[in-house]
């Protein structure tokens, strides 16, 4: 099932029916064993992958269950294209995605430093 609510069928998502597919699509139980530092940059626009594939309806909840190692961002708009700017992205290109990543990769770094 996709963030609409709309079915996909069986084969179209490698399991045999919703349940398994809901069980195996989430993050949720699985965040307490990330044991590196971890970004998930998710817009809550995006009409593919809906924020709510991360397991839970309370976003604080999933990243408390973790053992710190999680960062999770979630942003007001996006969309499913990694956050263009502007009008025109060949100007901007996806510059907000790659300062994300850069300034999250950087922050690990020092912290992993110091």
């Amino acid at each position: 099932t996709n963030c609409n609510g709309d079915r996909y069928p069986p084969e179209f998502n490698l399991f045999d029916d919703d349940e398994s597919s809901a069980q195996n699509a989430t993050s949720w139980g699985r965040i307490a064993n990330v044991s590196i530092p971890f970004a998930v940059i998710q817009a809550l626009d995006d009409p593919l992958v809906g924020w709510r594939t991360v397991g839970t309806n309370d976003p604080q909840a999933l990243a408390d269950s973790g053992s710190g190692n999680v960062f999770l961002l979630l942003t007001k708009a996006g969309g499913h294209v990694g956050w263009p700017l502007g009008a025109n992205p060949k100007k901007y290109g996806w510059k907000w995605m790659n300062d994300a990543a850069q300034s999250f990769i950087f922050a690990v770094d020092k912290a992993t430093r110091e």
